[in-house]
């Protein structure tokens, strides 16, 4: 008689367990594609499947629910585009032309069958552009119809809790429910210090920032006393259209309490297009066993992977077309990160390149952890890496980055549409 499978809160219907695994091989096969599963002190494996979808578990016992791997590779994945709005041009003038250039990216985006597009916050840099993404994103939702549009973050320490709630409640009814809301703490210490926000206080200040705008957005007369934020008996208008309320997403760094926190609040993570695979892959990881230990199935469908990306038929181009902006882009966030005040705008960014003291990664480097630059082919082979070894089921491109001319991101986006997003749908 086949076995019941143990039942969870991440599993709404029991499932029948097709096949008892106990051999070696098996094991070893499990834990090669999912390091970050949790081992059975028992070395089972237990292997059920459900719809097309292939599930292993790990139990410490017969009874004991200990770890939990879903593989969506028959599944359709999900790709971004993430939109990055840098300026390198010394006159303000260009402005206008790149935020209209970054809403055509959108719109075509839309038009080739993208997901979703996720819109950067940064303060002070030519870095982005952008200081607040709702503005940004209500401006992209009435120039779209069906895209879902992204925050990839907001910087909830940088605003106040009771109007993000109410802005990005008029945002997801002026959309139609399509808000996909990212935020973050925000990490540079310069932009804490112009808006004159304590950086330690970052943390305890984002946590109730959460906790009020999740309750306004859902509590008619909702009351918080929090240390730094409190509301009485509030009810805003408008609220919502999604049920029960816009998804939160949550950025996350390479410290375990910063994945603790989403864990516990049961919210998909955001990870960074500038950390090399390897970290990204190692919080993935330990999101996915922090999940695994309280019986929890990771949403690997609704967690982006962002990446560098540009595509060309020629892999030499490919490679060539992006260098000097990948440079420009690395060097400028590495001069903007040494600040403790002010901005780096009209800072000297050729003075820092020859004076500076912080080591960066060689363009080599990044070709190989954080750009994913070559052909159709090359691009299907390293996302499928993903999918396969990684459960990357959701996939981000960064497409336009520092001095990245529009023609050449509009026809890397071509490109990527046509003959990478297919093979995975």
């Amino acid at each position: 008689m086949p076995r019941r499978a143990p039942t969870t809160d991440a599993v709404e219907s029991p499932m029948v367990l097709e096949e008892h695994c106990a051999g070696t091989l098996h094991m070893a096969r499990c834990h090669r594609q999912w390091p970050g599963i949790i081992r059975s002190t028992s070395g089972r494996c237990w292997r059920w499947s459900i719809l097309r979808v292939h599930c292993q578990h790990v139990l410490a016992s017969d009874n004991d629910y200990v770890g939990y791997h879903c593989e969506g590779g028959q599944q359709r994945m999900k790709f971004s585009l993430f939109i990055l709005p840098s300026w390198p041009e010394a006159e303000p003038s260009h402005q206008s032309r790149i935020f209209h250039e970054a809403v055509e990216q959108i719109q075509y985006a839309e038009e080739l069958g993208f997901d979703a597009v996720w819109l950067a916050e940064h303060h002070f840099t030519r870095f982005g552009i952008v200081p607040s993404a709702i503005p940004f994103a209500t401006y992209v939702a009435a120039r779209t119809k069906k895209i879902r549009i992204g925050t990839g973050v907001s910087v909830l320490t940088f605003h106040h809790p009771v109007f993000m709630a109410e802005e990005t409640a008029m945002l997801d009814v002026l959309s139609q429910g399509r808000l996909d809301f990212g935020v973050g703490r925000g990490q540079v210490v310069y932009e804490y210090n112009n808006f004159k926000v304590e950086y330690d206080s970052r943390t305890r200040r984002f946590q109730e920032i959460v906790d009020i705008i999740l309750g306004l957005w859902q509590t008619p007369g909702f009351t918080y006393h929090g240390q730094y934020y409190s509301v009485d008996d509030l009810t805003i208008a408008p609220v919502p259209v999604q049920q029960r309320h816009p998804p939160m997403y949550l950025a996350v760094s390479r410290t375990p309490a910063s994945v603790q926190v989403a864990v516990s609040r049961q919210l998909p993570i955001l990870t960074s297009a500038n950390t090399p695979d390897e970290d990204v892959l190692g919080i993935r990881a330990l999101y996915f066993q922090q999940c695994a230990a309280i019986g929890r199935r990771p949403p690997v469908e609704d967690m982006p992977f962002f990446r560098h990306v540009h595509v060309a038929e020629d892999e030499q181009q490919a490679i060539d077309i992006p260098r000097d902006s990948v440079t420009w882009v690395r060097d400028l966030n590495s001069l903007r990160r040494t600040l403790t005040g002010g901005s780096e705008i009209y800072r000297d960014l050729e003075h820092w390149r020859r004076t500076r003291t912080v080591k960066v990664p060689s363009y080599e480097e990044e070709l190989q952890t954080t750009a994913y630059f070559g052909t159709p082919e090359q691009l299907v082979q390293r996302i499928r890496w993903l999918q396969q070894e990684h459960q990357v089921e959701y996939f981000g491109a960064s497409m336009s980055y520092g001095k990245m001319k529009h023609t050449d991101v509009m026809r890397s986006m071509e490109l990527f549409a046509r003959d990478v997003m297919p093979k995975f749908r």
